[in-house]
């Protein structure tokens, strides 16, 4: 199910993480600003004018509150009042050229290979 676009809140208006900095808030509200102008091609016969102009608003809003630290801090603490927040974990991590996928942690012995240790002998 997809959420509505009146149900993002500004960090996923500008496709940034919450703890961005103001050089990745820029670059995000530049994105965003070049997805929703007019006459884009991302978005052509798929977002009504009115929902467009609506969505262009909402990103503008979100920038002049991202942008300034204490109006930022107020509303991450109202975001986070309604919904926690969960960084995501994953298993890989970005790079400047590629993407690496850390090593998984080698499995723990299991039941059996630890009754074995029990009775065999080391030499």
């Amino acid at each position: 199910m997809l959420k509505r676009i009146e149900d993002w809140n500004y960090y996923e208006l500008l496709s940034v993480e919450r703890t961005a900095s103001q050089d990745e808030i820029w670059e995000g509200y530049q994105a965003a600003l070049a997805t929703y102008k007019d006459g884009s091609l991302a978005l052509y016969g798929l977002v009504p004018e009115a929902e467009r102009e609506l969505v262009l608003e909402r990103v503008q809003e979100a920038f002049r509150t991202l942008r300034d630290p204490a109006r930022r801090r107020e509303y991450d603490l109202a975001l986070l009042r309604h919904a926690p927040y969960f960084p995501p974990k994953a298993a890989f991590r970005k790079s400047v050229g590629k993407v690496e996928i850390d090593d998984a942690p080698p499995p723990k012995p299991g039941f059996w290979a630890r009754i074995r240790r029990l009775f065999v002998k080391n030499p």
